[in-house]
């Protein structure tokens, strides 16, 4: 942690950008419940863009609004725009859409 405080750009370690991206599913089942659900698949992002790094003991939480749901022959798809806030940080981590299928 030293040579990273004393010699990278950030001050800081920091959590690499797809670290901080696979918190998503875990942060976004904190935020919505899915009920009866058979199988939940992560099946892809959109349009996401990296802000900010994440320093190492940063606060974050995740912002997410539905997008959309449509329903494909049993198979719920739903796009959630996300963002990753950072405590005490204007700008967020990341944004962008993330792209879930719902097997009931």
């Amino acid at each position: 942690m030293k040579k990273a405080a004393s010699e990278g750009p950030y001050g800081s370690t920091i959590a690499h950008g797809y670290l901080t991206l696979s918190l998503i599913p875990y942060l976004w089942k904190q935020i919505a419940e899915v009920r009866n659900v058979k199988m939940e698949i992560n099946y892809g992002i959109e349009n996401f863009r990296f802000g900010l790094p994440v320093k190492v003991n940063d606060e974050v939480c995740l912002q997410a609004t539905v997008k959309s749901v449509n329903d494909l022959r049993g198979t719920v798809k739903v796009v959630v725009e996300a963002k990753l806030l950072i405590k005490d940080q204007a700008k967020p981590a990341y944004t962008g859409d993330v792209i879930f299928l719902y097997h009931f």
